[in-house]
């Protein structure tokens, strides 16, 4: 097979590249996060127990897609430097090592996942009356994942070459096929049975395999980057350390904020149903108006790789300082935005006067603080395609677990559930400046 193309990102103007890169990303993020509103507008038309039920399903959501997104981000960071020297055929056993290696880990995740979920929840402070509810979506959400986790694998395989085009085309069929089924397996429209909640982890599952299909087709038939005679060959278990050498710190990193979120909210938990609802709505809206942000995060971290493996270090401190000002123009645009309808968001998931307080009170003090958070993730894309995964977890463990978690403990004795909310906003800015003075040095 001939070698393809050196990429064009180790020369040009920087800002236009990440334009270039950063758009498709957003709008399929933009596409898959809608997915996500969807959900919990939908199932909040069940009810506030509902809604509240889903708010302890989230953590746990995020911890083991945490994992899938960790794994991607080893393979897009190991993938894209191997790209950067124009070695296809290494490209290729790369690719194809690191989605076996993915297929077999998300696999096992899902079914310790299954059996350890009753003493999970518990640990959360999930009331008798909301187990049943949370079993009956948990239950075949876990079902989807091995899907998921190809399917998002594979495409930071095609997202490592510089295309973001064919990411983004699978991030909106995966929301499309979400948003279409999802009312009539909640509801029962038409043929479909009324599955509640459990009806939108059903959809999770037919979308998550239907995009996995679609995605292993293009990358082994289309793309040719995995090859099946490479599945198991004499050097596999070197290709595994070279990409678990960025997805371990990775995986590790990704699950210290799920955790940090369910220790949040135990904490929630304590001022009732609709302030555990309350952050489950929130932090759907909350991650519509931040994908701009992890869409940059992704260009950088592709722009990153392929210049570090061609050496070009000055042109990854100049995209990391691009990306950082788009990240704090972009944070007090959402946060004008989101003060503005702070209270009339809310009030479209859930009609309850707590949970639109619970709500609006988040949607006005933590967003003032998202270009801060804008900042850390261009750092941590950067410092994770460079191979310097440590350094990005540190960041990960300041902003989730050393600063927020006591400070929000300690201010929710004096402050209530606000209390929470100012540690979020404060902690924010406290990692967002050690972002920055760490992007002055990236490439050093």
């Amino acid at each position: 097979m001939p070698a393809t193309p050196r990429p064009s990102l180790l020369e040009g103007d920087v800002g236009r590249h990440l334009r270039r890169l950063a758009l498709p990303l957003a709008w399929g993020m933009l596409a898959m996060t809608s997915f996500s509103v969807a959900d919990t507008f939908f199932i909040s038309r069940l009810g506030t127990q509902y809604l509240a039920a889903l708010g302890f399903c989230l953590p746990v959501v995020m911890f083991f897609m945490g994992i899938i997104f960790g794994l991607s981000v080893g393979t897009s960071a190991a993938v894209s430097r191997v790209y950067g020297s124009g070695d296809f055929p290494r490209v290729q056993r790369l690719a194809s090592d690191a989605v076996s290696l993915t297929a077999v880990i998300i696999l096992v995740a899902s079914v310790i996942g299954f059996f350890a979920q009753e003493h999970i929840f518990k640990l959360m402070g999930a009331t008798p009356d909301l187990m049943p509810l949370i079993r009956s979506y948990m239950n075949i959400w876990y079902i989807g994942m091995p899907f998921m986790g190809v399917m998002m694998n594979g495409n930071a395989c095609i997202r490592a070459t510089g295309d973001t085009r064919f990411v983004s085309h699978m991030m909106t069929l995966l929301s499309v096929t979400n948003i279409l089924l999802d009312p009539c397996l909640i509801f029962g429209f038409g043929p479909f049975p009324q599955m509640g909640m459990a009806g939108a982890a059903a959809t999770h599952v037919v979308a998550a395999y239907v995009t996995c299909m679609v995605s292993l087709y293009v990358i082994i038939f289309k793309k040719k980057m995995i090859r099946t005679d490479l599945i198991i060959h004499p050097g596999l278990m070197d290709s595994w350390k070279r990409v678990l050498h960025v997805a371990i710190p990775s995986v590790i990193s990704n699950q210290i904020a799920p955790i940090s979120a369910a220790i949040i909210t135990w904490m929630a938990a304590r001022f009732g149903g609709e302030a555990v609802a309350a952050l489950g709505v929130a932090s759907r809206i909350e991650g519509l108006a931040i994908l701009v942000f992890y869409s940059m995060g992704a260009s950088v971290s592709i722009f990153t790789g392929q210049n570090f493996g061609a050496g070009n270090l000055g042109r990854i401190k100049e995209v990391t300082e691009t990306a950082s000002r788009y990240a704090v123009i972009w944070g007090f645009f959402t946060a004008a935005i989101l003060w503005l309808f702070a209270l009339e968001i809310p009030a479209l998931f859930d009609k309850n006067p707590l949970v639109i307080a619970y709500t609006g009170h988040y949607l006005q003090w933590v967003p003032i603080s998202y270009g801060a958070f804008g900042m850390m993730v261009v750092s941590n894309a950067a410092l994770n395609s460079m191979g310097k995964p440590m350094q990005a977890t540190v960041l990960i463990l300041l902003r989730s677990v050393i600063i927020y978690v006591p400070f929000a403990y300690l201010l929710q004795h004096y402050m209530g559930f606000q209390g929470i909310l100012v540690a979020l906003m404060v902690t924010n800015f406290a990692v967002g400046l050690v972002s920055y003075l760490w992007n002055r040095e990236v490439a050093s």
